[in-house]
């Protein structure tokens, strides 16, 4: 699959840092198996036009994780002091996250869910304490359509959380069970697994004013609601 810098896509640019809703199926960055990542395009980009803001000798770093299946919002620093100023805000918990996804079966209205996840830290992976919240929009006995709010980024938290209270994310080829991840994905005509993070808030004193960013819902979403008659609106009820 070939993926190309599309404008449309591009949610915030501005103060040392950009905003760009992903398409599931593409690395943040290259790596094994990926030559090119949304981070090298991105940079291709930026550096093209100096009114775009990337600081010179500097990278289009990004400023979090998003798993390769997932789509929504991706933050990238354009600049040194604003990545830090970022990045410290993430790590003290002060930026929140709030994601949809597909999980197999019924879940409560709401609910939380601690665990340990396995993660790298300095370089060892271990397992860590990891928690999120979740409400349901919703939903039947086969699937169910949830906001999550994770507290903290360990590497696959929701997928794995999810997991262990046995009702993993449809089409998760990795945590679920193969077979029916395999029959969601064909039956919805999707490519992924449906984890889309519909938004990230960065609070006022980080970069100035508070900020947020909201990524519209993908398509295999859209198609997923339709087939099974969900009424899911772009911002989830309570939000302005």
């Amino acid at each position: 699959m070939t993926f190309s810098f599309e404008p449309g896509r591009v949610l915030y640019l501005g103060s040392g840092i950009l905003g760009y809703d992903k398409p599931a199926g593409l690395p943040v960055h290259r790596g094994t198996g990926h030559p090119v990542g949304l981070a090298e395009i991105l940079e291709t980009w930026a550096a093209s036009d100096p009114a775009r803001g990337l600081e010179a000798g500097w990278t289009t770093a990004p400023l979090h994780r998003l798993d390769l299946e997932a789509s929504g919002v991706v933050l990238f620093g354009l600049a040194r002091e604003t990545a830090r100023a970022i990045q410290a805000a993430f790590a003290a918990g002060q930026v929140q996250k709030r994601y949809l996804a597909v999980v197999s079966g019924p879940v409560p209205e709401e609910g939380a869910i601690e665990g340990l996840v396995r993660s790298r830290l300095r370089g060892v992976y271990r397992n860590l304490p990891s928690s999120l919240d979740y409400r349901r929009l919703a939903g039947d006995e086969r699937l169910s359509l949830v906001e999550v709010v994770p507290r903290g980024g360990r590497t696959h938290q929701i997928r794995s959380l999810f997991a262990e209270i046995g009702r993993p994310l449809a089409g998760d080829l990795r945590y679920g069970r193969p077979k029916p991840a395999r029959q969601f994905l064909l039956k919805f005509n999707v490519g992924h697994l449906v984890l889309h993070a519909l938004e990230v808030s960065i609070p006022a004193g980080v970069l100035g004013s508070a900020l947020t960013m909201k990524a519209p819902l993908p398509e295999g979403l859209r198609r997923l609601a339709t087939a099974k008659g969900w009424q899911v609106p772009e911002t989830p009820e309570g939000e302005s």
